[in-house]
């Protein structure tokens, strides 16, 4: 339980809410008693978007290192696929959507270096639109493994989402389920692949970050 408190990423990024909360409370204690109760729900409620669980990928898939995870929890809400590469190079892209509700830490899918990190600000059209992909605020981090293989996924801010966090750095190594970042509020997460990844997932399924199975590399 002790761990389940302090492992709450509330504490440190989501330091400008609790000033927030703070603040309600006082003038609510002071002024207006029900704003009081409403900073309270809006503290536990706060306190659960910021979870910060720990995850592992485990079953017979999991032992390969040919396997990739999810980065991120949600629901599928779109798998498409380009011959032409159309999808910033890629042919395929897998796009999940963060409720309010899912947790919204980012786990990076494969183990390998960071190649590149690219910031481009945008929109905050809804996340669970296509559109999303390519019009709203996103982050990208592109992930080389030691096959020479590379990966892309895309942190995209929403409609109430307006901060993206990433915690690691270009040249960094990075290990497969590794927490990397997080999306305040409500979000999407694109992953971005090659023709010879086989997908695991299918549309509408709920999904686990750092821990469902996303794919794996074909051999």
């Amino acid at each position: 339980m002790i761990d389940f408190l302090v492992s709450n990423l509330l504490w440190t990024q989501g330091f400008s809410v609790l000033i927030a909360i703070l603040a309600l409370a006082i003038i609510g204690w002071l002024f207006f008693r029900p704003i009081l109760y409403l900073s309270l729900g809006f503290f536990l409620f706060s306190f659960y978007f910021f979870r910060n669980p720990e995850r592992s990928c485990s079953g017979p898939l999991c032992a390969s290192q040919s396997t990739l995870v999810c980065p991120a929890d949600g629901k599928i809400v779109g798998i498409a696929r380009n011959k032409n590469n159309g999808f910033d190079g890629y042919s395929q892209r897998v796009s999940i959507f963060l409720s309010p509700l899912d947790v919204h830490v980012q786990w990076t899918p494969m183990a390998g270096v960071v190649e590149r990190i690219i910031y481009k600000p945008g929109e905050f059209a809804m996340a669970f639109l296509p559109k999303s992909s390519e019009l709203n605020e996103r982050n990208d981090l592109v992930l080389r493994n030691d096959q020479d293989r590379t990966i892309l996924v895309r942190q995209i801010a929403g409609t109430i989402a307006r901060r993206i966090v990433c915690w690691v750095k270009q040249g960094q190594n990075i290990t497969r389920g590794e927490k990397y970042g997080m999306i305040r509020f409500g979000s999407r997460v694109d992953i971005l692949l090659p023709d010879d990844v086989h997908l695991e997932v299918g549309i509408d399924q709920k999904v686990y970050g750092g821990q469902t199975v996303l794919g794996y590399w074909k051999k």
